[in-house]
């Protein structure tokens, strides 16, 4: 298992295995916005003990929306822009990539296995 730490992290998606800017448009489909949200933590909040090395060290509950119909795959990116510390950070630190997600999957419950056919990336542990 490959550590996942982290405290205030920035959760990044993309789809289609390019970034999906917050509007997203095919050719001739009216633009959708793509939304990542958990129940564990606001948006831009901080990401409880539970889910860091401090606690379970376990992922987090999400769940997403607006995946463009003509999407392969997904990926998932978890950074840490503020690493080691946030009084003086000295790097992005990448906590998770998870890639080749299936665009049918609306989310990945507390601390869930890759979907199917999903693959861990490499991090920075």
């Amino acid at each position: 298992m490959r550590r996942r730490c982290y405290k205030t992290c920035t959760i990044i998606f993309w789809g289609m295995m390019c970034l999906i800017a917050p509007q997203v448009r095919a050719a001739g489909e009216e633009a959708t916005t793509l939304q990542l949200e958990s129940t564990a933590f606001a948006q831009n909040g901080n990401i409880p003990a539970l889910y860091t090395c401090k606690g379970k060290d376990v992922s987090p509950p999400l769940a997403w929306t607006g995946i463009p119909k003509d999407a392969n795959s997904l990926a998932l990116i978890v950074d840490d822009p503020d690493a080691p510390d946030p009084a003086a950070p000295k790097m992005t630190w990448v906590h998770w990539v998870l890639y080749n997600l299936p665009p049918a999957a609306a989310g990945l419950p507390e601390g869930a296995a890759p979907p199917a056919g999903a693959r861990d990336g490499i991090n920075d542990w």
